[in-house]
């Protein structure tokens, strides 16, 4: 499924430009851009289109990247939901919570894997897949899998896995507002398919259950690092989800981690995986 071509909505902008030459440079197949006002334009040779469903027709492309503005957000993500497209990577963070909700709906009615919104994305050395505002100074393939919340940690798990001569597989962020929409499960769909991931390391946080899912994949060394243990019960800490509460106390996600895999204490603790 990650051989398909990419579809950037928001190339035209200065924003989507920049990060779509990134991409380009890495290696990844993006092959047109989504304008409706500058339908039938070349943006870094690449052509611009005035619908999802005619860029998929031409191109075949099925994986969607937005880096479009948030109000604008819900009528194109919709769009690519019902022209066909599997894949859907939201970089745009703060979108209306009642559009999102929406967007949530046809996501899981058609199995889509969404990921965001307000994500890093998504990025698959062994593929040369940059999905995303990565910064692949620190991209080396190798065996470790990345999951994280936070993109902030994404980009230091990253740069410190690398000083320690760690590569990664993939790397991956489910989305930092307040409704992401990414699921876990449509993901497992897809994971089967990347290359030589050996061990996982989910960085996580006190609010929140997707733990629980990756607990029980099999086959795969998993390691944890939970931040936000010391926050005050009620009381919002950074992301959306990271709230600790009694129905979701944190030493008692920790405890249930604890029992089949390894959760370290700081992110500088990475070399403890090789």
């Amino acid at each position: 499924m990650f051989n398909f071509r990419i579809l950037s909505c928001g190339l035209t902008g200065s924003f989507g430009i920049f990060h779509t030459k990134v991409s380009l440079k890495y290696g990844t197949k993006i092959s047109c851009g989504l304008n409706y006002k500058k339908k039938g334009s070349m943006f870094l040779n690449l052509p611009i289109f005035s619908s999802s469903l005619k860029s998929l027709k031409i191109t075949n492309c099925r994986i969607s990247i937005i880096f479009i503005p948030s109000v604008f957000c819900k009528n194109i993500i919709l769009e690519n939901i019902f022209s066909g497209f599997k894949i859907i990577i939201c970089i745009t963070e703060n979108i209306p919570i009642f559009d999102i909700l929406e967007i949530k709906k046809y996501v899981n009615k058609y199995n889509i894997l969404f990921i965001g919104p307000n994500t890093p994305g998504l990025i698959l050395p062994s593929y040369k897949i940059r999905l995303g505002i990565f910064p692949v100074k620190y991209i080396k393939f190798g065996k470790l899998g990345i999951i994280s919340r936070s993109g902030t940690l994404m980009y230091e798990a990253i740069k410190i896995s690398f000083q320690v001569k760690i590569g990664q597989s993939f790397c991956l962020g489910i989305g930092g507002d307040y409704i992401p929409c990414f699921n876990i499960k449509n993901f497992l769909h897809y994971f089967t398919t990347i290359k030589d991931t050996k061990k996982i390391l989910i960085i996580g946080e006190i609010g929140g259950n997707f733990e629980n899912f990756l607990i029980k994949l099999k086959n795969k060394k998993l390691y944890f690092y939970i931040v936000g243990i010391f926050s005050p019960i009620e009381i919002k800490m950074g992301h959306a989800g990271a709230i600790n509460n009694k129905a979701n106390d944190i030493l008692k996600k920790i405890k249930k981690i604890k029992k089949k895999h390894l959760i370290i204490n700081d992110l500088k603790d990475i070399n403890l995986i090789k």
